[in-house]
């Protein structure tokens, strides 16, 4: 069970932070690729918006000093990797989504604070996927050669 002292802490932290994305997301109307202002930096067939990939490694940079103790206690060298990884995601995204400066701040802030922690979380979800997907492979086709891991053919009894 969740202690309550820690629920109320969880959300000191997490409710305004939730309030501010969804200000900044429902604030700023969503520009199309085409329709960004200002410097575009055109590479092959992505256009970057300048301002909100520097906004968006500004955000990073800056809130990474802020992370968790636990992030600042794996090593420089993960730290710095980390750092490197969430400001290359975070660029992507705005070349991608071409999102408003203030929701790519709010957003790059978010990513740098947490960076280590959604980086083990997706490590969890993409091991368990791959996990799935062999079970599934090794559940269709058995060693006797039966269809779909059918037991009941094996023993000659149905079920």
């Amino acid at each position: 069970m969740i202690d309550p002292v820690a629920v109320k802490q969880m959300a000191a932290f997490y409710a305004p932070w939730t309030m501010s994305v969804l200000a900044a997301a429902v604030g700023e109307p969503r520009l199309s690729a085409h329709a960004t202002p200002g410097m575009v930096l055109q590479v092959d067939s992505l256009s970057i918006p300048v301002l909100q990939a520097v906004l968006a490694l500004v955000g990073v940079l800056m809130a990474r000093p802020l992370a968790p103790r636990r992030e600042k206690d794996v090593g420089l060298l993960r730290f710095v990797l980390v750092t490197a990884i969430m400001a290359i995601v975070a660029v992507i995204w705005v070349a991608q989504s071409h999102p408003g400066p203030l929701l790519t701040f709010v957003v790059s802030i978010g990513l740098g604070f947490s960076g280590y922690s959604l980086i083990e979380f997706a490590g969890r979800e993409i091991e368990g996927m791959i996990k799935r997907l062999i079970g599934l492979s090794a559940g269709s086709a058995p060693a006797d050669g039966t269809p779909g891991g059918d037991t009941s053919k094996k023993t000659g009894k149905d079920t």
